[in-house]
Formats: C-alpha cells, sequence, structure tokens
C-alpha cells in the first residue's frame, strides 16, 4: 500500500473541526478533492461500523463502493476504510493547540495497475496524491475557520 500524509493547523476548536468531519461524513464532498458522492449513511450518529457509499474521481479513474467506520475516538482520532472499490484507510488525527486544532490526515491506499500505467511512475502518482491531501486539509482550513 502506499501512504500519503499531511498535518495542518486549523484556527478552530478541536470539538468544531472533529464534528465537522466525523459526525456527517456526507460533509467530506465540500473539502476532498475527487470526492463525486456520499450516500446511504447507515446510520444518523457517527460510530465504529457505520457505513456508506462513496464515488470518487481519482485522476479520471471514477471509483464506487462502500466504507465503514473502524475507529472513533473522540476527540483524538477518527478512521474508516473504503471496503469495496479501491481499498483505503483514512486515518484522521486531532490535537488541542491553544483556541486551534492540529489535524493529520493519513490516507493508506491499494493502486491499481490501470493508474500506474496512465502515470507512468508510483513516485508521479504519489506526488499528485500527497496534493490532494494538501488541498483537502486546505479547503477544511476555508471552511471551518473564523
Amino acid at each position: 500500500m502506499a501512504t500519503v500524509t499531511y498535518t495542518a493547523e486549523i484556527d478552530a476548536p478541536l470539538d468544531r473541526v472533529y464534528s465537522f468531519i466525523a459526525d456527517r461524513p456526507e460533509a467530506a464532498t465540500s473539502f476532498i478533492p475527487g470526492l463525486n458522492r456520499i450516500s446511504n449513511v447507515s446510520q444518523p450518529t457517527a460510530g465504529v461500523g457505520q457505513t456508506w457509499e462513496y464515488e470518487f474521481n481519482w485522476f479520471g479513474l471514477v471509483i464506487s463502493g462502500q466504507t465503514r467506520c473502524t475507529k472513533l475516538d473522540r476527540p483524538r482520532s477518527y478512521q474508516f476504510q473504503t471496503v469495496t472499490g479501491n481499498r483505503s484507510t483514512w486515518t484522521y488525527q486531532f490535537e488541542p493547540k491553544e483556541k486551534a486544532t492540529r489535524l493529520t490526515l493519513e490516507v493508506e491506499y491499494d493502486v491499481p495497475q490501470n493508474m500506474l500505467a496512465r502515470y507512468a511512475s508510483q513516485g508521479a502518482l504519489d506526488k499528485m496524491n500527497q496534493g490532494r491531501a494538501v488541498e483537502a486539509l486546505t479547503n477544511l482550513k476555508g471552511l471551518l475557520e473564523e
């Protein structure tokens, strides 16, 4: 599996940042580039075992499948896995920092061979995916900072 990690400081209280990400899976379409759709959320409150369906445009390759929340440790961490479609694990780590939140996003993912063929190398694809992680947290900053 390949991995991308990015950390950003968001000028918003930890509970607000955590709730925005973990309590409403469908909100992810507003900050994760390429995430077209979240639907059929299985339960109204966040919790381990909660599922939802997704559609993701990964640099032109459209992937859809089901996601399951695998860890919820409020307000320190939140994790989910895509269990069908392209396998991945998304882990958010939250740390209070005065009146702000230090947020780390780590995504581990399988790389489909047809993606490697499109971009010629794992390195090129890794750089593109790292850019997506940076963009996701930059979008969150824009949505949550006052």
